[in-house]
């Protein structure tokens, strides 16, 4: 597998949001050793009894002052927040002290690794995605790849749960009409692809399946960050957070 400091010898400009995933990675190995942080595949948000041990690796592995996160670890501990309606764009339906952005990318981060406990717990397997939304938390993807046999597999960016779904059309509005989708390949992007829709001005990722032999799929849609630029400087949509929970990519 591609090592992530070998990638950032060799992509420089990545090297910050590669640190950024990295502390992700390392908040989301702590946070699957807190005993007890899922209570299974019908769970909301974290139980309160974890909460606080959640926001100390949260606030200690960001590098986040602890009275900033004060005000969304009350509301989780009492049981305001709830995790399940993120990959729907809802965020908490009351004030919180944080800009729009800021705290979609906050829950987001913190909210991973509860995604992937609900992910194991429910143990979907290879089921396939008919309407094209992550049947474990009914995300929309923004990353999809073709294996060797030339199926198209999505994959979602909030549990990492993957299936197949039909070879053309959107994934997003679920348009078969073939002349609303385009491809755009980039000569230094080797392996990856942006596919558009027309008919509902949206983007997701397409990635070949050497490239998934050698990298996860986070990793890959981390890469790939130059694609997304482009993309979205083309006035196309991102509709579900990269792995460090960016959806709108500047």
């Amino acid at each position: 597998m591609t090592d992530i400091k070998d990638i950032a010898e060799k992509k420089p400009h990545l090297r910050d949001i590669l640190r950024i995933y990295e502390k992700a990675l390392e908040f989301n190995r702590v946070v699957a050793g807190i005993e007890g942080n899922i209570t299974g595949c019908e769970a909301r948000s974290y139980p309160p009894e974890a909460v606080d041990r959640i926001f100390q690796a949260f606030s200690g592995i960001f590098d986040l002052p602890v009275d900033i996160m004060v005000p969304l670890k009350e509301a989780m501990g009492l049981g305001q927040v709830d995790l399940s309606r993120l990959p729907l764009n809802e965020s908490p339906a009351f004030s919180l002290p944080y800009n729009e952005d800021e705290l979609s990318g906050i829950l987001f981060l913190l909210g991973r690794p509860y995604f992937f406990g609900v992910r194991d717990s429910c143990n979907v397997g290879e089921l396939g995605w008919e309407d094209a939304k992550c049947i474990v938390c009914n995300s929309t993807p923004s990353l999809a790849s073709i294996d060797k046999e030339g199926r198209r597999r999505l994959h979602c960016s909030f549990c990492g749960t993957s299936g197949y779904f039909r070879r053309t059309g959107c994934p997003v509005c679920l348009g078969a009409d073939t002349s609303k989708t385009n491809i755009i390949t980039i000569e230094d992007e080797k392996g990856f692809r942006i596919d558009t829709c027309d008919a509902c001005n949206s983007y997701w990722k397409t990635i070949d399946s050497e490239v998934l032999a050698a990298m996860p799929p986070d990793l890959a849609d981390i890469v790939s960050l130059p694609l997304d630029i482009i993309a979205q400087g083309r006035g196309y949509t991102r509709h579900s957070p990269n792995p460090i929970g960016l959806v709108k990519i500047t």
